[in-house]
């Protein structure tokens, strides 16, 4: 059907149909990322260490580092509608689990479910989005995605801070696990695996994939593995200092409250939300995937360093709250690095085998970050020296900064893995990299 023959709402429904699944992405990033502002509140309701809190933050990230590869295959053959009206059901029902929780082991695994459930946010937008878009909108909706989350992000952080203040944190997850029921019904209603309005669109489903030749073949591509390290070391610091251990040690080396540490570092990912489609469009724009991808880490380098180590450096005296909200967007900007990276993943597989490609480095993104944040608890759980305050754990800044030494050294890796991958220019290559 011709475009000019629509109807307004025959034109608004693809938005309409992507801005739920977004959605679903942008609330789902702020169940992953609020329990970083109740770290205080956990340690002392439950009696729990460091570690005990970042195991409770990570199991989050290992159903959904597990789900991914299942992910791509299950929205690939039976499309996305089905599997995202199951996936908020879950994730309603594990954040109703997780405000009612009366033991750490509960806890557990509501924060399992929830990321579970949280593992079809993204790739089954994507997938809508190929389904209701012309091939050439999908960059951009999908940047726009991407930042969505990273609103969700930032909301996590000092918003909902400020909202456990006021009205506690078993009320504001009540809240959102009701939010998710109302998304499921709008889901339910708006969304469809098909597009009666444009041709030659993504039909949405594809039994006939065959499973594992086609993950052999993404698997078999060296070009994969070193793009999955690289972007899985470029994105770990942001997921153990922001949605983890950063409001705490803003807190403690500011001086100031937990709420205005979360704004502080949401400022972060309201940096990620910018950069993700800027740095997108300028790769794009260049065709160069690993300049872009190596300016990127040598700048998150240098601020994520000034933002741990600054009471150490000769300029400290420079340093106060503001300048640091400033570099911590900087370094959200420059994060957004690892759009290139997704794109090159897609350009460095056969075109077939996109969705497939995108689950694993999706997966790659988070996985890192999921193991780095228990080895911080860990780490600061070996530091402590006793130091309690209203029955959770104190830790002094020092300690804080040996736990981080960790980021930094991440990113030095992926600088020195981006020399072996190879650049792209924008273009598909049969099979993998030449």
């Amino acid at each position: 059907m011709n475009s000019a023959k629509k109807t307004p709402y025959q034109n608004f429904l693809p938005y309409l149909v992507w801005f739920f699944g977004a959605i679903f992405f942008l609330v789902d990033y702020i169940v992953r990322v609020s329990p970083s502002v109740l770290t205080p509140t956990l340690m002392q309701t439950f009696h729990a260490d460091a570690f005990t809190i970042g195991g409770f933050s990570g199991f989050f990230y290992y159903a959904y580092i597990c789900m991914q590869i299942p992910v791509g295959i299950l929205v690939d053959r039976f499309g996305p509608r089905r599997l995202l009206i199951a996936s908020t059901l879950i994730c309603s029902m594990s954040t109703f689990m997780f405000a009612g929780m009366h033991s750490i082991e509960i806890g557990f695994i509501s924060r399992f479910m929830m990321g579970f459930g949280a593992a079809f946010a993204f790739v089954g937008t994507l997938k809508l989005i190929s389904i209701w878009f012309k091939s050439e909108r999908f960059a951009l909706l999908a940047g726009i995605t991407q930042a969505m989350g990273m609103v969700g992000a930032t909301i996590g952080q000092g918003p909902m801070a400020t909202l456990y203040q006021n009205i506690g944190w078993r009320p504001s997850m009540y809240g959102l696990a009701i939010f998710f029921v109302v998304l499921c019904l709008l889901i339910i209603i708006f969304v469809k695996d098909t597009n009666p309005y444009l041709q030659h669109a993504d039909i949405g489903t594809h039994k006939d994939v065959k499973v594992w030749p086609s993950l052999k073949v993404v698997l078999m591509n060296p070009q994969t593995w070193l793009n999955c390290l690289f972007v899985g070391l470029l994105y770990a610091p942001s997921a153990c200092f922001g949605e983890q251990w950063g409001a705490s040690f803003l807190s403690a080396s500011q001086g100031i409250g937990i709420d205005a540490a979360g704004h502080e570092t949401g400022i972060m990912f309201i940096g990620l939300a910018i950069g993700c489609p800027v740095l997108g469009w300028v790769s794009d724009h260049l065709k160069r995937r690993l300049l872009i991808m190596r300016i990127s880490v040598v700048m998150c380098l240098l601020l994520l360093t000034i933002v741990i180590y600054g009471n150490q450096l000769p300029f400290r005296a420079l340093l106060t709250p503001n300048v640091y909200t400033v570099i911590l967007f900087i370094y959200g900007f420059f994060n957004s690095g690892i759009v290139p990276s997704y794109a090159m993943a897609a350009e460095i597989n056969p075109r077939q085998l996109t969705g497939m490609a995108l689950g694993i480095t999706n997966m790659a993104s988070v996985i890192v970050g999921a193991i780095m944040i228990p080895i911080v608890g860990y780490i600061l759980d070996h530091l402590w020296t006793g130091q309690m305050l209203n029955g959770a754990r104190v830790f002094d800044i020092s300690e804080y900064q040996i736990a981080f030494a960790a980021l930094p050294i991440g990113f030095v890796l992926a600088f020195f893995i981006s020399f072996f991958q190879k650049e792209t220019y924008c273009r598909h290559f049969t099979h993998g990299a030449k």
